[in-house]
């Protein structure tokens, strides 16, 4: 690689990322706002089409999103777009029917939990943010590590060389500063400029790479690797029918609408025909999200395989890198694939994405623990002060375990299906509850409390705690699913049950 091509992209890239960034921050504070709970949770619900479409995008289209779905896309060929058409038609429901979102943002909340608190009543909010936070900060346990991953494999470092765990350092302290300063309104700003890098540089790489890897030596590489099982994904021995129908649920429904990040965004937009809108036009980025850089990653495969007579896994690039070379072998390629002077400008993409996805989540998190959880325990739901430093507090002490969690979490699963089945912690019972309670007016509390209890059991698809409790036989999806069956009988049972005894407490019953 010609290295000094590659420091100058670099040196460039980053300045002039560092100063877009800074106008756009310093004319996101200057516009302002009230400062009040409204401005710093759902920025004033002053957001438009456009922005909303940026945002939504950028959120969701992270380097976490790119490293895992260019992993499924190395392991199982073209059967892994599937999961970008789930995604797809889950998004266009939402858009056409307004399912969840609309109903949603014609309360009023700020959050999520705080519906909760409207439809059930206090203990439920709480309970339910403390579930929601739990799966969610679980959920991006891996961030850091994967983005510094990807990156570092990417510009060619080994993998040992400490490199990661500084860079790992260095993202985070970035993020966490400007998504504590500005909360919603930071993020949303810096999301259009990084949305805009991120689609931008994934087509420029992928017109690139197709210039030397063409569409019919990928076909031929996936054909002659893994048969009908690379375009099939009810074929595929990692997929099949369950994990199907799992991916019609979780990146189709559950990504776009129960999902507290994308979700609260419907929060921000300022109308709601507006968030239908922007539901429907973000169908295609949801689906992109996962296909292209799945195509990607089917390009990698492509690439180590013609070098390595149909071996991929021997090559001596990706040994270095053990477990995680089906993780980093697209980040390889594209390091070894492409112009330095385009590698050095990609990591500046790179790294804008895992921004953009970062502070999203950091915010969410924690304006969930800071304004569901702390907030009604101490009685100060409603004082802004006191809400913003505690939310401020709360993406610092998140900060501090992802990057724990990144160093010392050793499962087995990809990282898609460990982002699943983590999430699952939450949204098993968050579609139950939340659906339940938009659209049933028999709903109770305690069939709330129930369904969050029952739901907890999604917990038992990580790969560790399947092993420690003896379900290694049975897949995430089947977990996943029995899950949501648990939770959402035990919230119509509990529900009809409480709904019979006060039915039998009323006078002249």
């Amino acid at each position: 690689m010609d290295t000094t091509s590659l420091t100058i992209s670099l040196v460039l890239g980053a300045i002039a990322y560092a100063a877009a960034l800074a106008i756009i921050l310093r004319r996101a504070s200057a516009k302002g706002g009230d400062g009040g709970l409204a401005d710093f949770f759902v920025s004033g619900r002053d957001v438009g089409l456009w922005t909303a479409v940026a945002t939504l995008g950028a959120t969701e289209i992270g380097l976490i999103t790119i490293a895992y779905n260019a992993q499924k896309g190395f392991n199982d060929g073209f059967a892994a777009f599937h999961i970008g058409a789930a995604a797809f038609v889950g998004c266009v429901i939402v858009g056409l029917t307004g399912f969840v979102v609309a109903p949603l943002r014609r309360t009023g909340v700020l959050t999520i939990p705080e519906f909760y608190g409207q439809r059930y009543g206090q203990d439920v909010r709480v309970f339910g943010a403390i579930i929601m936070a739990l799966g969610g900060i679980l959920n991006m346990g891996l961030f850091l590590k994967v983005a510094a991953l990807f990156i570092v494999a990417m510009l060619g470092f080994a993998p040992g060389s400490g490199v990661v765990n500084a860079l790992m350092v260095g993202l985070l302290v970035i993020a966490v500063a400007y998504t504590a300063y500005g909360g919603i309104r930071s993020v949303i700003a810096t999301d259009i400029l990084q949305f805009a890098m991120i689609v931008a540089g994934l087509f420029i790489a992928l017109l690139v790479l197709l210039q030397t890897i063409t569409l019919s030596d990928a076909v031929t590489a996936v054909s002659g690797a893994k048969g009908s099982a690379g375009f099939d994904p009810f074929e595929a021995e990692s997929f099949g029918a369950s994990y199907v129908l799992w991916m019609v649920l979780v990146a189709g429904v559950v990504s776009s609408v129960i999902w507290p990040t994308a979700l609260s965004r419907a929060l921000c937009i300022k109308d709601e025909a507006t968030v239908r809108r922007a539901y429907l036009i973000s169908s295609v980025v949801f689906m992109g999200r996962m296909a292209l850089p799945a195509f990607i990653g089917v390009l990698a495969f492509t690439y180590f395989t013609m070098a390595n007579g149909g071996n991929p896994a021997g090559d001596t690039r990706l040994a270095g890198f053990g477990s995680d070379a089906d993780l980093v072998a697209t980040a390889v390629m594209l390091g070894q694939a492409l112009p330095a002077w385009l590698v050095g400008l990609l990591a500046i993409v790179m790294f804008a994405s895992f921004m953009s996805t970062q502070d999203g989540y950091l915010f969410c998190w924690s304006s969930i623990i800071a304004r569901d959880i702390i907030g009604p325990l101490t009685g100060r739901t409603e004082d802004a002060a006191f809400q913003i430093k505690a939310t401020r507090y709360g993406i610092v002490a998140i900060a501090l375990y992802e990057l724990y969690w990144g160093l010392i979490y050793q499962g087995r699963e990809d990282i898609w299906d460990y982002l699943a089945v983590s999430g699952a912690i939450y949204f098993c019972s968050g579609i139950v509850v939340l659906a339940g309670g938009l659209y049933w007016s028999r709903a109770t509390r305690k069939g709330a409390i129930a369904a969050l209890v029952a739901g907890f059991a999604a917990i038992a698809g990580l790969g560790p705690v399947k092993e420690a409790i003896g379900l290694g036989d049975l897949s995430a999806p089947v977990i996943g699913f029995a899950a949501i069956g648990l939770s959402a009988v035990a919230f119509v049972v509990v529900s009809l049950l409480e709904g019979e005894e006060e039915a039998e407490q009323r006078p002249g019953s």
